[in-house]
């Protein structure tokens, strides 16, 4: 039986040159293999910031959405301009094929290069796709298999407000939402205890020294807070030094390795969780 805890400050926030969209991120995991699988956004109208990486070809990561008749599906594919991301082929990308709860699926086409500039983490992203239709009630499961090593970034959803995400297989609830609710997040079953707190713009370095195990591995670099548990048996120097940043300021280690290196840099930025508060 599944259980909520107390809300996660999981906000980050995205700039297009035409609107400013605040993102909470979910960063999927190498479990999240099918839809049902995967975590589930409660209310698919708010925004969301879903996270993908890949290490080989043929891997899948996969998700749900719930939606009510008259809501909109938005969808949003985006990978961060800076190499190696930028330098993928759009035949290189993970494809994202969208099943919508009549059955009826849509790849998401990777049709343009629009450039901004994200101020909160101080990052450069690329849009390549989007859509924005009439929804059908009910559950959408998004799907990105891979076709070469990479990292995306799937948006949904358009509304600032902070929105709810269940893991581990559980239906949706009614979706609900306020600006003034706190968001919930139901943990995996093999993640370890969550720090508490109320919605924020920034993580404290008391919920990153709460989440130092291998299940849940949160580490701050250059005053940011990453999520490397997904990362840890991928990484290509080893699982030790992953294992040794959870839970603490791992900037001195990562400089020592990597700094001036663009590869890692840009790797990290796939498991961005947010700012460390000051």
């Amino acid at each position: 039986m599944l259980r909520k805890i107390l809300p996660l400050a999981l906000v980050a926030t995205l700039f297009s040159p035409s609107a400013a969209t605040a993102h909470q991120p979910v960063n999927l995991s190498k479990t999240d293999t099918t839809a049902a699988k995967g975590p589930l956004l409660v209310d698919g109208t708010v925004s969301f910031a879903v996270r993908a990486s890949f290490t080989k070809a043929r891997e899948v990561r996969a998700f749900r959405a719930a939606l009510k008749a008259g809501d909109t599906l938005d969808v949003q594919y985006l990978i961060i301009d800076r190499a190696p991301e930028n330098r993928l082929r759009p035949a290189q990308l993970p494809v994202l094929t969208i099943t919508a709860p009549s059955g009826s699926r849509e790849v998401i086409r990777l049709n343009e290069r629009t450039k901004f500039f994200e101020p909160y983490t101080q990052t450069r992203y690329l849009y390549l796709g989007r859509i924005s239709k009439a929804a059908e009630a009910g559950i959408y499961s998004f799907t990105l298999t891979s076709r070469a090593r990479s990292a995306v970034t799937i948006a949904v959803g358009e509304r600032e407000v902070p929105g709810e995400v269940i893991y581990g297989g559980a239906s949706a609830p009614t979706p609900k939402a306020s600006p003034t609710a706190p968001a919930l997040v139901t943990p995996r079953p093999t993640a370890s205890p969550t720090p508490t707190g109320s919605i924020a713009p920034a993580l404290t370095r008391a919920q990153v020294a709460l989440n130092n195990t291998e299940a849940r591995c949160w580490s701050i670099i250059d005053g940011k807070v990453y999520d490397l548990t997904s990362w840890i048996k991928s990484h290509p120097g080893g699982q030790s030094p992953i294992k040794f940043l959870c839970g603490k300021d791992g900037t001195n280690s990562f400089n020592a390795q990597h700094a001036g290196q663009s590869n890692p840099i840009s790797r990290l930025a796939a498991f961005l969780l947010g700012p460390l508060a000051p």
